[in-house]
């Protein structure tokens, strides 16, 4: 393969995603210049290389040399020195400085920097905060330089390779050549498959049991975030292990016991055998602990007067019956669970708790899973909100919760709405904050999806029978004629759904869309037809849809609506997509440090191009962003049906095409109706609908919690007639 060395002249474009980078360059000897292509994206402008590559002729952009392999080399006249050194690639050296330490040293300037870096206070004019500056410069850049030159082969992208120098420092080489599987556990966006390719290339054999560990839980992470398990049938561990690992059963098996020996995992019976983390363990166990000593072993609490007639003049409305022994069973009970479908008046059911709870001078405090949710119920509800992990006040210090057994939130009761998005990490967070003596109310919906997080709590703990149970079945809106709720009754009992003529005026408008490219078009259109009520960024309006992929998935949603009604120019632009100010965005997953969760709604304020930073304002909470953290955030203008659960909005546009076949089920589209507070407008047609009515998928998931519910629950055992003296039951 040719081998060529050439000076970087100009940067034509990299993604920051994959690493991918095209350059123009000049070859040594030749007088045009030359693009070369490939994993590059650790170059800058004045870079000298000797790479390796074959020339090709692009369709498009004509002669290119695909590089598929690169080093660096150090210029050696002056000229090119100062050129290299002020490329940006060193922290602190300008121009300037550069032509200074180059004037200095001359063509030792390189052996200077890396080997004596304190020589540089010979240098006149240079501070000594300048010196130890491009010190630490030179040393990062050499370590950076030596990592991506060894792990750009295996397919590590720029952002990756920066969060494991951030992570490991100057020791980043040697932990990823003694122990490659580490970056799965420590550095965000390195998977089995990346991680295991570096493993390979520097002498792990196929059999290690270090791989083979890390191939083991590996499987067991994927079965809890890609499935929501907290564990998993050994048999089938095994055998998913072996294939992936490409090794014989007996070798995982091997390894399992060690595992297992040392604690690193645990074994259940179920009858099956069924392997699980500690950390899984201990969340259900605890959980079913502390939920039955909720339920029957608090500190008796005096029951609180309730004065439905003061209720309804505080209020200004008069509850149902059904209603009135919701409220009843809430402040009497000291764990209740009410559920019930859109419109069945669950928010009129918390104002009424809140109210005699007042009136009884006890404290309450109300959360829900996600910040909309807990927006929708202070506008509501007309009371204070917070998301969960708000309330219980993470310690980015600590790693922990501010508020745990040892530390209980300060309310007699805690209100949580939305209780099918809480997972069995939150349960288990939420309950160790509360007090033996605190009144749960927990309020949900248990036919929408399950969290996206593992478990499925909240009809595991309606299927155990051990607490009370509130069914709302009345439905306030189908009364006044809403058509919205009608078709979610529909949805959810399997039913046709009522499809009338497109009526503007009409809560349910149904426009008959088979293919992608027309959805896309009436996206467009319906948007500019409420622009003027809700604008392009409004979270009063928002879009929907089952799939990332295809020619009206979110992915290309989110872009036209960028396109069309963003007049912005761009901030940055990346390889999945860009950001421009004033565009709507979702934050991906939960950031204690920064304060921002999973589902977090915002909008981008600005970018500050000196530090590379940009700026999200999640409802007055401005949030700083830099590339390599640009992963947890995604535009917002179209949302997959999973990331609105617990969100309300005035106006959802529903895209449910044939193309999403594959993921459409009735739970599915009962959850993405119920989103619709005053219009949803559907684009679909009627054997999308009747297919998705008709597959109805509820998810079984594999929890614990239900099991252990009934351990706790049950009734001890009588002793044994042993004639010993039975000790504490610790």
């Amino acid at each position: 393969m040719p081998v060529y060395k050439a000076r970087v002249s100009r940067k034509i474009f990299v993604s920051q995603e994959t690493g991918f980078g095209v350059f123009l360059v000049r070859l040594e000897g030749a007088r045009e210049s030359r693009v070369i292509v490939g994993n590059l994206h650790a170059l800058s402008v004045g870079d000298f290389l000797e790479i390796e590559g074959e020339e090709s002729e692009h369709p498009r952009f004509g002669r290119q040399i695909k590089v598929s392999r690169f080093d660096f080399v150090r210029p050696e006249d002056a000229e090119g020195i100062v050129r290299y050194l002020a490329s940006g690639r060193f922290k602190g050296i300008g121009r300037k400085t550069a032509q200074r330490i180059a004037d200095h040293f001359g063509p030792a300037t390189f052996a200077v920097l890396e080997e004596q870096p304190e020589r540089l206070r010979e240098v006149p004019g240079l501070k000594r905060t300048a010196a130890a500056a491009i010190q630490e410069g030179v040393r990062g850049s050499r370590v950076l330089r030596d990592l991506t030159v060894r792990l750009t082969p295996f397919g590590v992208g720029q952002e990756t390779v920066y969060r494991i120098h951030r992570e490991f420092g100057d020791l980043a080489m040697a932990m990823v050549e003694g122990d490659p599987y580490q970056l799965i556990e420590r550095i965000r966006g390195v998977g089995f498959k990346v991680a295991d390719a570096i493993a390979r290339a520097v002498g792990v054999a196929r059999t290690d049991p270090q791989r083979l560990r890390a191939g083991i839980l590996f499987h067991l992470q994927q079965a809890e975030s890609q499935r929501g398990d907290l564990f998993v049938p050994r048999d089938e561990l095994l055998q998913k292990c072996a294939w992936l690992l490409d090794v014989d059963d007996a070798d995982v098996f091997a390894v399992l016991q060690r595992l297992l020996e040392r604690g690193e995992l645990r074994l259940v019976e179920l009858p099956e055998a069924c392997i699980l983390t500690p950390q899984n363990e201990l969340i259900e166990t605890a959980a079913a602990r502390r939920l039955r000593r909720l339920a029957l072993d608090g500190a008796a609490a005096e029951e609180p007067a309730v004065d439905f007639a003061s209720v309804f003049a505080t209020l200004a409305l008069e509850l149902t019956e059904e209603q009135k022994q919701a409220v009843l069973a809430a402040v009497r009970n000291r764990l209740t669970v009410i559920t019930g479908g859109p419109g069945t008046g669950k928010t009129t059911i918390i104002r009424a708790i809140i109210e005699v709870l007042r009136a009884n001078r006890r404290p309450v405090l109300v959360a829900a899973p996600t910040g909309r949710a807990a927006k929708r119920i202070e506008e509501s509800a007309f009371c204070q909100a917070s998301t969960i992990h708000r309330l219980l006040k993470f310690n980015p210090e600590s790693g922990r919760f501010v508020h745990d057994a040892r530390n209980p939130l300060p309310a007699g009761t805690v209100i949580v709405d939305e209780f099918s998005m809480v997972d069995s990490f939150v349960l288990f967070s939420l309950l160790q904050a509360l007090s033996d003596d605190t009144q749960l109310i927990i309020i949900g919906d248990k036919d929408q999806l399950p969290s996206v997080g593992p478990g499925n709590v909240l009809r595991d703990m309606i299927a155990s029978g051990y607490f009370p149970v509130i069914y709302l079945q009345r439905n306030f809106r189908q009364d006044q004629g809403s058509l919205i709720v009608e078709n979610a009754c529909r949805v959810n009992s399997g039913e046709p759904l009522l499809l009338p003529k497109p009526d503007p005026d009409a809560d349910f408008v149904f426009l008959r869309v088979r293919e992608e490219a027309q959805a896309l078009e009436k996206v467009e259109r319906v948007l500019r037809r409420y622009g003027a009520e809700h604008p392009f960024n409004s979270p009063g309006l928002q879009v929907l849809a089952p799939m990332y992929r295809g020619d009206a998935g979110i992915d290309r949603l989110n872009q036209m609506v960028q396109e069309k009604f963003n007049p912005e120019p761009l901030l940055l632009r990346r390889e999945k997509g860009a950001f421009k100010r004033l565009d709507k965005v979702m934050q991906t997953r939960n950031d204690y440090d920064k304060g921002v969760f999973n589902g977090d709604l915002g909008i981008v304020e600005g970018y500050d191009a000196g530090g590379r930073l940009l700026r999200v304002d999640f409802d007055g909470w401005v949030v700083e962003y830099a590339a390599d953290e640009l992963d947890d955030l995604s535009l917002a203008y179209a949302v997959s049906i999973h990331k609105a659960q617990g969100s309300e909005y005035d106006v959802v546009v529903l895209s449910l095409l044939g193309a999403h076949a594959r993921m459409l089920s009735r739970e599915l589209f009962y959850t993405a109706v119920t989103r619709a507070r005053r219009r949803l407008i559907l684009l679909s047609d009627e054997e999308t609908i009747a297919r998705a009515v008709a597959n109805s998928q509820p998810v079984q998931r594999r929890t614990l919690l239900l099991q252990r519910l009934r351990e706790e629950f049950a009734p001890a055992p009588p002793p044994e007639p042993s004639g010993r003296p039975q000790g504490p039951v610790v």
